[in-house]
This record gives C-alpha cells, sequence and structure tokens, in this order.
C-alpha cells in the first residue's frame, strides 16, 4: 500500500514548531515590561501544545494496526526508541550544561533527585518543556486500549477526562496525560474525515472569524483558572485556524518554507534549547543587548538544530538514534 503524503500537516507541522520557538524566544518572564511581548506569548501558549497533540494523534494511524500483545511491544518498542531514547540523552546532555550556567538559569538544577525527577516528574527536569516528548510517549502507550471503539465515542470519554479531571498529577504528569488525550483523539479523527474537512467551504472566512475570537478571548480572559472551558475552546480555535491557513498556503512559497521547516520538527524541539539558552545567556545577561534584538536572535538561532540536523545527525547514524530517535 502507498502511503499517502499530507502536504498540509507537514506545513501545520512548521508553524507549530515556529510558533513553540518564538515562544521560547522571550528572555525573561518580565517581557520587558511590555504588554505586547506578554499578550503574544500568552496568545500562543493558549493553543500550541494541543495543536501539537492534533497533530501527532492525526499520524497516529496504526494504533488500528495493533491486534496482539506482541504487536502492542513491537509498537511500544519503536515508540520508546523514538520518544523516550532522545528525550533521557538530550536531557542528561543538558546536566552539565545547566550547571555550569545555574548562575544564570531561571530555574537552577540541583543534582538531588535528579534522575528520579526525569524518570517520573518530567515538569521538574533540565528542560523542562520536554514534558511533551514524556506524555506524548504514555498517550501512545495508552492510546491502543480504545482502538475497537468508534473514534467518536472515545472522543466523547476523553473530552469528559479532559473538562473533568483538573488535579494537577506531577507523577508521570498523569494530568497531562489524561488532559491531553482528547486533543490527540482529535488528530485521529481528522484523519478519519480528512477529505470531509479539506474539502470546507469559507475558510478565509472561518480563518478570520476564528482568529478574532481568539485575539479577543485572550484580551479579556486575564485568569484562565476561572474560566473552565477557556482552554479547550483557545486550543480548539487556535488549533482549527492553522490547520486551515496550512491547507490555504499548501502550494504557495510560505507553504514550503514551513513544509522545510516542519521536516525537521522533532529536531528543532529536542536541540533548540542549547541554542536559544546560550544566546539568552550571552546577547541578554552578559552583554546586556537590547531586548528586542534579542528576541530576534533568539528566534532565528532556534532553528540552527535543521543544520545541525543535516551536517551530524544524518550523516552519522547513531547519533541520530541516539539523539533524535532516528530509525
Amino acid at each position: 500500500m502507498i502511503k499517502k503524503y499530507y502536504k498540509d500537516m507537514d506545513i501545520a507541522r512548521g508553524i507549530g514548531i515556529f510558533l513553540v520557538v518564538l515562544g521560547h524566544s522571550f528572555p525573561d518572564s518580565q517581557f520587558n515590561n511590555s504588554a505586547f511581548y506578554a499578550y503574544i506569548y500568552k496568545l500562543i501558549y493558549s493553543f500550541h501544545m494541543p495543536f501539537f497533540f492534533i497533530i501527532s494523534g492525526f499520524f497516529a494511524y496504526k494504533i488500528y494496526e495493533i491486534k496482539s500483545l506482541k504487536n502492542y511491544r513491537y509498537y511500544i518498542y519503536k515508540k520508546l526508541k523514538r520518544l523516550m531514547v532522545p528525550y533521557l540523552t538530550v536531557s542528561l546532555v543538558a546536566v552539565p550544561i545547566k550547571l555550569y550556567m545555574n548562575n544564570f538559569a531561571a530555574r537552577p538544577v540541583k543534582l538531588n533527585g535528579l534522575i528520579t525527577n526525569i524518570l517520573l516528574y518530567p515538569l521538574d527536569i533540565p528542560i523542562q518543556y520536554f514534558w511533551f516528548i514524556y506524555t506524548l510517549f504514555f498517550i501512545f502507550a495508552v492510546a491502543p486500549v480504545f482502538n475497537k471503539l468508534p473514534v467518536t465515542f472515545t472522543l466523547a470519554i476523553a473530552l469528559v477526562l479532559n473538562l473533568l479531571f483538573t488535579k494537577q498529577i506531577g507523577l508521570f504528569y498523569v494530568y497531562g496525560i489524561i488532559h491531553y488525550l482528547f486533543y490527540f483523539f482529535v488528530g485521529i479523527y481528522l484523519k478519519i474525515t480528512y477529505d470531509r474537512w479539506k474539502n470546507i467551504k469559507g475558510k478565509y472566512v472561518i480563518v478570520l472569524l476564528f482568529s478574532v475570537f481568539l485575539v479577543v478571548i485572550n484580551i479579556f480572559v486575564v485568569k484562565r483558572e476561572v474560566y473552565p472551558y477557556y482552554n479547550l475552546l483557545t486550543a480548539l480555535v487556535g488549533s482549527s485556524i492553522f490547520l486551515l491557513v496550512s491547507q490555504l498556503i499548501v502550494n504557495s512559497s510560505t507553504g514550503e518554507l514551513f513544509r522545510k521547516i516542519g521536516k525537521y520538527s522533532y529536531d528543532i524541539y529536542l536541540l533548540s534549547w542549547f541554542f536559544q539558552t546560550g544566546a539568552r545567556v550571552v546577547f541578554y545577561q552578559i552583554f546586556k543587548l537590547n531586548y528586542n534584538m534579542v528576541i530576534v536572535i533568539m528566534l532565528f538561532i532556534g532553528f540552527m538544530p535543521i543544520f545541525m540536523s543535516k551536517w551530524i545527525f544524518n550523516k552519522r547514524p547513531m547519533l541520530g538514534k541516539i539523539f533524535l530517535g532516528h530509525k
């Protein structure tokens, strides 16, 4: 069987990783007292991680091919190599770097309990945003449990869990697994109904209306925890905007640029921390360059892993397997 290629989803992946890099390009949490920068950060974080879980779910069709325990073991083995090996390798490589730069770190690393945290508490690890990789692995592990149910029924179950389970459990980041399972199955549902929503009419109008809604709700909702459906609404609306935008630009030069970036989205996610953190320490904390200039530098340098992959990891297969989960 010829594997179908979804160019628009590669573009969506590129847009998603661009938003991640942009979100990590602010040198501090005060945003230089800029309300505009604080708002951009809030806007990005209102949907960009659910967006990635939706994309991951879209490509998770193989969970429906698991028919036996043997199939499941092989499936988990592949996910361990793809996700957990890079998670462990890159996290451990980051430890001596963080120790050396502890005086500059927003979250200084502590050796006490470090390995336990990496294995069991993914919100308290050297590269904090690696919780996504950890959580995605466990969602992949759990998802096949539902593969005999109609996907609409699974979506309903996952939605109820998303809305009802609000207790933050740090161990294995159970909250994240339950919370993001819904978005993962939204992606699977989109894959199943791809032809239907790809041909939806009035995409420009939908993008415009959804964009206005997303901008406005992020202006007026200051404390998101007060509004129980805020996270769900912004996640679905923001993800819908960029899924549709990906289709609208699929044949444009902009779309081609994001497609190329999307090809290296995982590499960028795994390695951009080293470049962006180095840039923050050198240009912002040591040389104290202009805040706006540092944002631009951190944004551009965040895509250096593309060249690192091309020049190093793609030419040395063993390194590619250990650091990037290459086959």
